[in-house]
């Protein structure tokens, strides 16, 4: 079964062609594994054709997958291992008009991404969601992964060579409809990094750099964010970071009670104080098409930053390029996505 990755975050489009005062109608099968598709639809619109120089109608079903799709917490993987099953849907979308099926879209594996205005409509996304480049990771572990859609139409293999030429390289074969694969091989941790090559049918389809870093001074963040291709990405921030602290409440004039009043009770008193913390962290020095990831976490609307919820703060990054800025650093903001008093009823 040939498997064409959709981001639904932005629109995605059925359509169907008639005449003039026809009746078009688009049944949309959405599901979720284990299940298969539903025997009857999920959902069904339809509109009358009434423009005569425009026969299509056109019906958008983002926002109906978008309702199946949920990304909580990040797991990082160790080895070649199945992405969570509500993190991705299915989509059939059949196209009728005047209740005679005119076309059917199938095999659609939708996932929470979006994509850019520049790059068209109806995206089919590439099969390996995260964009190639050069990464750094902690030498510490926790160093992420790689999500891939497998449709078994092909045989798929990552291959993990070393950076440091001491030690072996080493294949994996996938063998999940969607999985992912740690950005640096189990057995190759603790070595300085890999490369990791996906390959299809033994043709590369994207290659990664993962280095990894000791940082003996700053403590180390790492951000997992929802990204383009809809889904977990894991940075980390390596340098300085700094910590805020702010309250809120709201404040009254309070009449006395009796009088004569108490010179010693208040007579402007708050209520409802509570706290909101922020942090800014830094990447550092990173390579130059880090530009990409960095506008990918501030369009995220999923973050974590050490595995809490975060929302960004930054509204606004400067694109860095080596030519301008001989050094590359990102710093970024966030505010936890939580009041510091727990008042959740």
């Amino acid at each position: 079964m040939a498997l064409s990755p959709r981001a639904v975050r932005s629109p995605l489009h059925a359509s169907a062609i008639g005449t003039a005062g026809q009746i078009a109608r688009a049944d949309f099968y959405i599901w979720n594994d284990p299940a298969s598709i539903p025997t009857t639809p999920t959902l069904t619109a339809s509109k009358p054709i009434l423009n005569t120089s425009d026969l299509r109608a056109w019906f958008d079903t983002s926002d109906f997958c978008r309702d199946y799709i949920n990304h909580t917490t990040f797991v990082p993987s160790v080895a070649n291992t199945v992405v969570p099953v509500g993190e991705y849907c299915y989509a059939t979308i059949k196209t009728y008009l005047d209740d005679v099926l005119h076309s059917s879209t199938v095999d659609l594996i939708c996932f929470d991404g979006y994509g850019y205005f520049l790059e068209g409509h109806n995206l089919s996304m590439s099969p390996v969601l995260m964009d190639a480049g050069t990464y750094l990771v902690s030498d510490e572990g926790d160093v992420g992964s790689i999500a891939i859609v497998d449709d078994a139409t092909a045989t798929w293999t990552v291959k993990y060579k070393p950076l440091n030429a001491d030690f072996p390289e080493y294949t994996e074969t996938l063998t999940q409809t969607v999985g992912q694969v740690p950005y640096v091989d189990l057995n190759l941790r603790g070595t300085g990094g890999n490369r990791v090559s996906v390959l299809k049918n033994g043709v590369e389809q994207k290659a990664f750099t993962f280095t990894e870093v000791c940082e003996p001074k700053y403590e180390v963040y790492l951000c997992d964010f929802v990204n383009k291709f809809g889904a977990w990405q894991r940075l980390t921030f390596f340098k300085v970071s700094k910590e805020d602290f702010s309250t809120t409440s709201n404040e009254y004039k309070v009449m006395p009670q009796t009088l004569p009043y108490s010179t010693s009770e208040n007579r402007t008193q708050v209520f409802n104080v509570n706290g909101k913390e922020s942090i800014k962290v830094n990447t550092g020095w990173v390579d130059e098409s880090f530009s990409e990831v960095i506008k990918q976490l501030m369009l995220s609307e999923t973050v974590r930053l050490n595995d809490l919820p975060v929302n960004i703060t930054s509204k606004s990054s400067p694109m860095k390029k080596g030519i301008n800025d001989k050094n590359i650093n990102y710093e970024v903001s966030f505010m936890y996505s939580y009041d510091t008093i727990n008042n959740v009823q």
